[in-house]
């Protein structure tokens, strides 16, 4: 097997034509993006340890080029988290946020999406998707893949929802009216670190209370709707869906909120989406089903119940194709292939499972023309965050499993002599030239033998 470093770039190497991509999503069929040929490519038969050592080598350097990326990408959106986390925190409320955020967090998303079309090796993009698995989704949006992902059927993978999700809710204890309201002294609300304490002045009426909890709670960074039912009873709903969160409240001297005035009530308990995918089990995270691990077909799967109409009122479809990079990296008859599956982090592909009240369907659609729109940009780009600091944690983890496997490889090629240990002081850097002066080293005593 040639070492990669050694091939030239082939025309099918391109980004796929933007053409084929709109004409799949129409379709709701994925596009196999073509693949380079030639290298990491599995060979029948024995791998000797010098072609299982170019294949560590060459997905170590992958995996570098890769994490170079995703540094980049992670330092311009910490950049944009702190121009907006300053602009909430640091701005007057009581006058629209600065014009000159919007410009910024926009050169930012762009220099982003560069990077992702940059980050490429030999030809092959490493963040765009080429390298990962790509899909849609009807009554259901494509998340993500993993490793053992397998190509759907033609007709996709069915997506059974047997119960949908659910928020967290605090709900009043009678109706509202204007006796009531004049009754209360003060309103609580509490959500992590946030609450407010809002009091009612002697005029107070229903509307004005609910107008001036839902600018309080925005104003405080509080994740919560407001709003009544249709008994005119006082509601407020977390605007995630999911297990996960909660929030408190309290209503000082009536039951318009807690039900035992005076005492802090938690919220009730939202539910994860339950259901199945390609008939095989799967776990719910809010709106996120995703496959188990040890699922023949669709482990690792990921879509998000989009809050729309569902195909035969219960399900919907996934179609999707595995494009994840496959290599041998042990030598011998019949060494299992290893496949490895790298993320797509254009800002539009970023955060899509977040919910807001804006509306954001990813990073990409962030918005600053309120105060209520900023803040939701500021909780969409927390998020990220949190995608962005797995991803890194992984390709870190991978680095390190291929380097030491290189590392044993070189002892096993040549026994008398000791290969360095991997520890946290030695860099990648360190660790590749190593590697080359052990191999060289190697290939010296086996020609002189020869």
């Amino acid at each position: 097997m040639k070492p990669m470093d050694t091939l030239p770039r082939s025309p099918a190497d391109d980004d796929p034509d933007p053409a084929l991509w709109q004409a799949a999503l129409s379709a709701r069929r994925p596009v196999r993006v073509p693949r380079p040929a030639g290298w990491l490519r599995l060979e029948s038969g024995r791998l000797s340890t010098d072609q299982a050592l170019k294949n560590l080598e060459t997905m170590v350097s992958l995996l570098q080029r890769a994490l170079e990326g995703l540094n980049g990408i992670d330092q311009l959106h910490g950049d944009a988290l702190v121009v907006v986390n300053d602009t909430w925190h640091k701005g007057d409320k009581s006058r629209g946020p600065p014009e000159g955020i919007a410009p910024q967090v926009r050169l930012r998303l762009g220099q982003m999406d560069e990077i992702v079309r940059q980050c490429r090796f030999h030809g092959r993009g490493l963040l765009d998707g080429q390298s990962g698995v790509v899909g849609v989704g009807l009554g259901v949006d494509f998340i993500r893949g993993g490793p053992n992902t397998r190509s759907s059927p033609p007709e996709g993978y069915p997506v059974s929802i047997d119960l949908l999700p659910t928020r967290a809710f605090i709900l009043g204890g009678i109706s509202l009216d204007e006796d009531w309201v004049r009754e209360e002294k003060e309103i609580f609300l509490a959500e992590g670190e946030h609450f407010i304490r809002y009091r009612l002045g002697p005029k107070e009426t229903v509307a004005s209370l609910l107008a001036a909890i839902r600018t309080e709670s925005r104003a405080a960074g509080l994740d919560l709707e407001i709003g009544m039912t249709g008994q005119r009873r006082l509601i407020v709903r977390h605007s995630q869906y999911g297990a996960q969160y909660k929030f408190k409240a309290c209503s000082a001297l009536t039951p318009l909120l807690s039900k035992r005035p005076g005492k802090v009530e938690w919220s009730r308990r939202g539910r994860d989406i339950q259901g199945t995918l390609g008939g095989e089990p799967a776990f719910g995270i809010g709106r996120m089903l995703i496959g188990y691990l040890d699922s023949a077909h669709t482990s690792e799967l990921a879509v998000v119940w989009n809050g729309g109409g569902l195909q035969g009122e219960s399900g919907g479809r996934c179609y999707v194709v595995q494009n994840g990079l496959s290599f041998q990296d042990n030598e011998g008859i019949g060494a299992m292939p290893v496949r490895i599956v790298l993320p797509s982090l254009y800002t539009h592909q970023l955060g899509r499972w977040m919910d807001t009240a804006s509306g954001y369907d990813s990073l990409s659609d962030v918005r600053f023309g309120g105060w209520e729109e900023l803040r939701d940009s500021l909780h969409l780009l927390l998020a990220v965050s949190l995608e962005l600091d797995d991803w890194n944690e992984r390709l870190q983890g991978w680095i390190k499993r291929y380097q030491n496997q290189a590392l044993a490889c070189l002892r096993k090629g040549h026994p008398h002599r000791e290969a360095p240990r991997m520890d946290e002081r030695v860099t990648a850097e360190q660790a590749e030239r190593m590697a080359r002066q052990l191999r060289s080293l190697m290939q010296r005593q086996v020609a002189a033998m020869g």
